[in-house]
């Protein structure tokens, strides 16, 4: 059998050579990092912010760029080739748009301008800028009401009138009610249940951290632990030392003394109602920019698929444009 009749024949003559879709891809890839550094020195290639996604600009730009790239990228797969027929052309080309995407994909190109490395960095900066909006909200705004506080700020003029009246008999001043009634709680509540109701804190704000949507349910389990059973921070023995102690120092009645334990209660649970109401607000706060940034994404996600799309029309028509008769 001679050489001629080795090498001849429709089969052999139109097959695309992988060494031609190699240098196509090359080429692609060569064009979106150049198109890159031109993006990045015009400021159209970068994310705009989170909460916009890709601006109108930016897309057009990874569409525009992601077109002639690969058109660049199959046309030269074409001319390295052997002449082939028009089918033959076409998938060479799109054979181009595979490679790159995947060597984009998988291989580590920082190809700015590719649909696929826009879409990771815009999902890192949004898991990034969720953690980040927790971080800095949680701190300020949640922190557990402190009830020998609270009963520091008590009002002689929030008490029953009878009561007032027979504090003011016994010579109790408002600053001596307050200074008196925030001993008798803070004498109540060890350092070791302050400590653990810390520890609470600071694991329920983590737990946040990893799932914002479930701020709500978070403070709720935090409350319930600390404020409800045998094992709460406050409960009816509790109230019940703080109440003896304050009726001693007072000098009062026990059910006066109650009166005044009732009010620093209430003031209490109206902290806790505050603080769960708080939990509530900002959960909707992060369901409202999780939406946003979902809206985002999404519009972002459309643009890149387009792109990605029109790439590969392009890769494809510009190797059939491209082959050799």
């Amino acid at each position: 059998m001679t050489d001629t009749n080795l090498h001849a024949g429709p089969y052999d003559a139109n097959r695309p050579t992988l060494t031609a879709i190699i240098a196509g891809t090359i080429v692609a890839l060569g064009l979106m990092v150049l198109f890159t550094l031109l993006g990045l020195a015009i400021g159209v290639a970068s994310l705009e912010a989170i909460g916009q996604g890709l601006g109108f600009g930016a897309a057009l730009y990874i569409v525009v760029t992601q077109i002639i790239s690969l058109a660049a990228g199959g046309f030269a797969a074409a001319r390295f080739m052997s002449p082939a027929d028009t089918s033959v052309a076409a998938l060479a080309g799109a054979a181009v748009w595979a490679l790159t995407t995947l060597t984009v994909a998988f291989g580590g190109v920082n190809a700015g301008t590719s649909a696929i490395s826009s879409s990771t960095t815009l999902v890192a900066q949004t898991a990034q800028t969720a953690a980040d909006t927790v971080e800095a909200v949680a701190p300020d705004d949640i922190s557990l009401p402190d009830i020998a506080e609270i009963a520091g700020s008590i009002s002689m003029a929030d008490l029953p009138p009878e009561l007032q009246q027979v504090l003011e008999d016994a010579g109790v001043t408002p600053s001596q009610l307050r200074a008196e009634t925030r001993e008798a709680f803070r004498n109540v509540i060890s350092e070791q249940e302050m400590k653990r109701a810390r520890s609470l804190l600071t694991s329920t704000l983590s737990d946040i951290v990893e799932q914002p949507l479930s701020f709500r349910e978070e403070i709720d389990r935090m409350l319930d632990q600390l404020l409800e059973g045998e094992n709460a921070v406050i409960n009816e023995e509790d109230l019940s030392e703080a109440k003896n102690t304050l009726q001693r120092r007072l000098g009062i009645t026990d059910t006066e003394t109650q009166q005044i334990v009732d009010e620093v209660q209430s003031s209490f649970d109206s902290a806790v109602e505050t603080l769960r109401q708080t939990a509530s607000d900002l959960q909707n706060r992060f369901a409202a920019v999780v939406n946003d940034i979902q809206s985002a994404v999404s519009s972002a996600a459309l643009w890149l698929f387009i792109a990605s799309l029109l790439g590969l029309a392009a890769a494809a028509g510009a190797g059939l444009f491209g082959r050799q008769e």
